[in-house]
């Protein structure tokens, strides 16, 4: 929570400097070269302050809320990590590793937006990305498998965005691993049944 806050002054900051400091610097370029004013720099930074500030309580008043209220509506009780914007989910699961990182793979497919999955199989990890979508310009998903035993296995998931400066994922990130385990849970949960009812036959 205290990153979450500290990324919101960041941008605040960010923000007033950079589209404050831009704004003032043009007026102060009109204002010298049509001699408008003969206080043009304390003008031209007043202005710009102004400007900065606005454009700040704009990014920060609508896109604020609409982050929290994503955030809060998808961990319905389950803040684990909820206001990280890179979200990693680690399981321990039963099977063969053919089985494993079968069930991986398709737990990814169902990750909303998902449009293409590679699988490593020297190194054990599957790497899956997700398209535009209008709470994010895509994601990056990586789930490594590694083995505890013959048939035990410990899955690491993590989803990050793919752009470095993002500041709100609308808990795109969150919702891209909950998804993950969810599928994965419910797929080797399956094929423990139909190897069940196999052996009764």
């Amino acid at each position: 929570m205290q990153r979450y806050f500290a990324r919101i002054i960041r941008a605040i900051v960010v923000c007033t400097l950079g589209v404050g400091g831009g704004v003032g610097l043009f007026i102060f370029i009109c204002c010298v070269i049509f001699n408008v004013t003969p206080h043009a720099f304390e003008f031209a930074w007043k202005a710009g302050l102004i400007v900065g500030l606005l454009f700040s309580a704009i990014i920060v008043g609508i896109l604020l809320p609409m982050d929290l209220s994503a955030h809060l509506f998808l961990a319905k009780g389950l803040y684990r990590e909820v206001w990280e914007l890179e979200q990693t989910r680690e399981v321990e699961v039963d099977g063969t590793n053919k089985e494993v990182v079968s069930a991986c793979r398709q737990a990814l497919l169902v990750v909303p937006y998902v449009t293409n999955v590679s699988d490593d199989t020297e190194h054990l990890i599957t790497r899956a990305g997700t398209g535009t979508s209008w709470r994010s310009a895509g994601e990056e998903l990586e789930v490594e498998i590694n083995g505890i035993n013959a048939n035990r296995w410990t899955l690491k998931c993590t989803s990050k965005s793919k752009g470095k400066n993002v500041l709100f994922d609308y808990g795109k990130n969150y919702e891209n691993v909950e998804t993950w385990q969810r599928h994965l849970t419910r797929i080797l949960e399956e094929n423990v049944i139909n190897q069940a009812k196999r052996a009764n036959q």
